[in-house]
């Protein structure tokens, strides 16, 4: 074992003395709080669901309850009945947030549905199990027994696989997030590390001098947390199994909990001091005591914020919120920092993490509470990328066009649709505005602005086609039949660039400050922000505000419809459409370049051939020199990428090209 650094005080330390005035929340269910609570009433087991929406306590009288983090007061909080003993342990299911398994001295596991207060299905394990621990895909879920005895269930199935009796005491378990290991601490002061679903051991970790209790894998699966009798927690490399660090506390350790970025530990016990130490993993200094009236023995990270729950004996739970005073010191260990922290390398185990994690398309690609704004959105392929995103949730379509007629059209097509949202009327407005003359632009801009005052998507749709002299130049027989093909309506050229590639900026431009405000509604930092490893701050807390997932960090976001036609060396439209069109995905390109220190993405989408006013007429078959798809483009095509981009799905995407054209632009000379 590697020598411990010990914990070290925050005086010692070099992160500022920044936590003050910190909000704690208290959670009594005791109707009458001036009335002594019985022991037998203090909460044992605490367990937050997977989004981090509820949270689930149990206590030694059988009271099992589910508690909503930002309401108090317990009529607001569900109670669950039917155990008929101690709950000696809550867990909540890994991806199901509605999901909560329990156990009891009265020898069941039970399965609950929060949502309809009912027990969904129970096992006998016999003995009193006490500690649950899930398998991360949700599949299975292993209860240990007061006589040492450890008994895999399926879930689904709702029956015993198998009992596997250990020699020695044990006390906690946890998986890791592959699911290929169970790791159990014992009272001869070791975990013993189990291959699953075998049971065999594997490794033993001799952790501490006296009983080891609480676990707990680090959310990247890098670290191992263990506490024990001894007063301290030892933090093991799950890579080489050394122990690089140990933090000192007072009391036995009861439980122990990483923050959902790995970067702090705290750790429960029954000290009589009666204080939480909150230490930075990486450096293995204190940054942070929380004064306590009472011991905390059960603690619990929220699972994506700097939230911390505890039980805190006769006053019942307790829920503090860390996030700001955290966020100030975020550096120079914060999430910016990880592949500093890993030497350049992510451990592996992170990839399970990630594939056990919940992935919700209904989601990833959402359109949900969304302000879009599409020009050309009349008709064509803005008109469909419109009908996806009223269909998939957003609150606000603007269609911005010259035709009024057009417009009308198109926002009774979509409010008639038959899968057009029921419960939104006037979400789709028609605006009419000549993307070329900055004065229709403005009085566009002044409208939004005074009925929503935010933007969170800008889409650069409009466009022409211009001289259509493309068939022409490929008939020429004579140097004469290729100079009038080449000059033919060369003075409509000023109008297509207009429309198709200047108006990009003159459009982007003049919304820049609502695309911003829709950060700052996001609760992003607002202004210009440069600088190695500074990256842009979000109070997530602004996202509950508006109904937004706690993970959802989108930026305010510029989508820009070019064409194939920008990358393509052969002319099928005409000179003055290919010229434009590589403008305008050059722009778009630039603009995420421009916008990346003021927090707007920018992405380009270049269709290939689809059905549209501009192409009426065209082919409905191709061959596979054309288009290798052999069709052209489609409803699905068009609206799945754009649901991507403008979805969570797509948060991470900022100045790439996307192309949508069946592969036509790998039959064809293209750019280089």
């Amino acid at each position: 074992m590697a020598p411990p650094a010990r914990g070290r005080s925050l005086a010692k330390s070099a992160f500022p003395s920044t936590f003050h005035k910190l909000k704690t929340s208290t959670y009594y269910d005791n109707p009458r709080p001036a009335v002594p609570v019985s022991q037998s009433h203090y909460i044992r087991t605490l367990s937050w669901n997977a989004q981090g929406t509820l949270i689930a306590t149990g206590a030694p009288d059988r009271t099992l309850r589910i508690w909503n983090p930002e309401k108090t007061n317990v009529k607001n909080s569900t109670e669950l009945r039917g155990h008929q003993g101690a709950v000696e342990r809550v867990a909540f299911h890994p991806i199901n947030e509605t999901e909560l398994a329990s156990c009891s001295s009265d020898g069941l596991v039970k399965f609950w549905d929060v949502r309809s207060k009912a027990s969904v299905g129970e096992v006998r394990v016999g003995g009193e199990p006490f500690m649950l621990s899930w398998k991360p895909d949700g599949t299975e879920i292993v209860a240990g027994r007061k006589d040492n005895i450890l008994v895999p269930i399926d879930r689904t199935a709702l029956k015993v696989i198998a009992e596997h009796p250990q020699i020695v005491q044990t006390n906690q378990s946890t998986f890791d997030w592959v699911g290929s290991h169970l790791y159990v601490t014992n009272g001869e002061g070791c975990v013993k590390i189990l291959d699953y679903p075998s049971f065999e051991p594997v490794l033993t970790l001799t952790a501490h001098t006296s009983s080891c209790y609480a676990i707990s894998m680090s959310p990247s699966g890098e670290y191992l947390a263990v506490g024990g009798s001894d007063a301290l927690v030892t933090l093991w490399d799950t890579q080489e199994w050394i122990c690089p660090r140990t933090l000192d506390v007072d009391g036995a350790v009861k439980s122990v909990d990483f923050s959902f970025d790995g970067s702090y530990l705290v750790a429960g016990t029954d000290e009589e001091k009666k204080k939480l130490q909150i230490a930075h993993v990486e450096s293995g200094e204190y940054i942070h005591t929380v004064d306590l009236t009472a011991p905390a023995v059960s603690v619990a990270w929220h699972p994506c914020r700097y939230v911390l729950a505890y039980s805190a004996d006769a006053q019942g739970l307790k829920i503090i919120d860390l996030r700001r005073s955290l966020a100030q010191i975020q550096r120079p260990y914060g999430v910016v920092a990880l592949s500093r922290l890993w030497n350049g390398k992510i451990p592996n185990n992170i990839v399970f993490r990630y594939a056990v994690a919940p992935f919700n398309p209904a989601s990833l690609f959402s359109a949900k509470g969304l302000v879009v704004v599409i020009t050309g959105g009349g008709s064509g392929l803005g008109l469909a990328i419109a009908s996806a995103l009223h269909q998939n949730g957003a609150s606000k379509i603007y269609l911005l066009g010259r035709r009024s007629e057009t417009l009308e059209n198109a926002v009774k097509t979509l409010e008639s649709s038959p899968s057009a949202p029921k419960d939104s009327p006037g979400a789709v407005v028609g605006v009419q505005c000549d993307v070329t003359s900055p004065e229709s632009i403005g009085a566009a801009v002044s409208k939004i602005t005074s009925d929503t005052g935010y933007v969170d998507v800008l889409i650069n749709n409009a466009g022409v086609i211009g001289p259509a002299n493309g068939a022409d130049l490929y008939k020429a027989e004579t140097i004469k039949d290729l100079q009038t093909a080449m000059l033919k309506d060369w003075d409509r050229w000023e109008s297509t660039m207009a429309i198709n590639t200047s108006s990009i900026v003159g459009v982007s431009g003049a919304f820049l400050p609502l695309l911003e405000a829709a950060n700052v509604r996001r609760g992003w930092q607002t202004g210009k922000v440069s600088g190695y490893e500074i990256a842009r701050r979000q109070d997530t807390s602004a996202l509950s505000k508006i109904g937004a997932d706690p993970d959802d960090d989108r930026l305010a976001h510029i989508i820009t419809v070019a064409s194939i036609a920008s990358f393509m060396r052969h002319c099928t439209a005409g000179l003055a459409y290919n010229a434009s069109k590589a403008g305008a995905a050059h722009l778009g390109k630039m603009m995420s370049t421009l916008f990346a220190e003021w927090g707007i993405r920018s992405n380009v989408v270049c269709p290939g051939p689809y059905p549209s006013e501009m192409t009426a007429g065209g082919k409905k078959v191709f061959g596979p020199d054309e288009v290798p798809q052999g069709r052209p483009g489609g409803g699905n095509d068009i609206t799945g990428l754009a649901l991507f981009l403008v979805g969570k799905a797509g948060s991470y995407v900022n100045g790439s090209v996307q192309l949508t054209d069946g592969g036509r632009i790998g039959v064809f000379p293209s750019v280089y």
